[in-house]
């Protein structure tokens, strides 16, 4: 499958920025599960410059700003050519052990109602993850709007709502509850009814012995297949995201918008 996505960030700011320096994890994955054909990044404020690949196999660009007046425009746009692999990962550029994905974070961490969502199921095989996966699926209920990017997995399944991000927190909780490695991936995918159409999708990815990483979507109930880009990965999503940016001495307010276009073509 061939999908075109156009992915716009827009920054806008009330007063001057003195220091604005902005890393971008905006290339996707080089795997065997997608290849890309045509890939650019492009601002309209700035010189974009790739600054290395990190160990999880991330492109890093950097844009560094002074005195920054005038609104932010990131655009990444392309072509990739993705197939299904039943949600198992090939060919990452992957030099992380797996073992250091089962550290709980501020925003993983389960409280006993997850850790009781799997209780009495023997945790081996892929099996097991599969019914973590609809356990998780059906915890919480998608609501738009309902949590931040603040809400940690705890309190998404307390109050029973959440988006895309928090249903792949509760799931990476549990998983490395139950001693899976599990992490967090951003990307985009193409079809969707149910996710927000104007900012990027998160799954998760758990490691399992003589397969790998493969790839669950419990927001959707399924594994990742060819509908799926992958972007970044990381322990939750502060560690994953796309964009990042620091400002120093700004008194000002910022205003962010995006907006994405996906095209898809069905031929393989």
């Amino acid at each position: 499958m061939k999908i075109s996505i156009n992915y716009q960030t827009c920054y806008k700011f009330s007063a001057e920025v003195p220091r604005l320096v902005q890393q971008l994890k905006l290339f996707p994955t080089q795997s065997g599960n997608q290849k890309i054909i045509d890939w650019s990044i492009n601002a309209s404020v700035g010189q974009i410059v790739e600054s290395h690949t990190d160990a999880l196999g991330h492109r890093i660009y950097n844009i560094y700003l002074n005195n920054v007046t005038s609104d932010q425009k990131i655009i990444a746009k392309g072509t990739v050519h993705t197939k299904n692999t039943y949600g198992v990962m090939k060919g990452l550029n992957d030099k992380v052990h797996p073992d250091c994905f089962l550290r709980q974070t501020e925003l993983t961490r389960p409280n006993r109602k997850i850790m009781n969502l799997v209780k009495g199921i023997e945790p081996n095989s892929i099996v097991f993850c599969h019914k973590m996966n609809k356990a998780v699926s059906r915890s919480i209920k998608y609501l738009t709007g309902s949590t931040d990017i603040n809400t940690n997995a705890q309190k998404a399944v307390t109050i029973g709502t959440g988006v895309c991000q928090d249903f792949a927190h509760i799931l990476i909780g549990l998983a490395r509850y139950n001693n899976y490695p599990a992490r967090y991936v951003n990307g985009f995918i193409a079809n969707d009814s149910n996710i927000e159409g104007s900012d990027t999708h998160a799954w998760v990815e758990i490691f399992i012995k003589d397969l790998g990483w493969v790839g669950f979507d419990p927001s959707h109930h399924t594994c990742v297949d060819q509908k799926y880009v992958r972007f970044s990965c990381g322990y939750d999503f502060s560690h994953s995201s796309m964009i990042k940016g620091v400002k120093s001495n700004f008194k000002g307010q910022e205003t962010l918008s995006k907006e994405i276009n996906i095209d898809l073509q069905t031929s393989q």
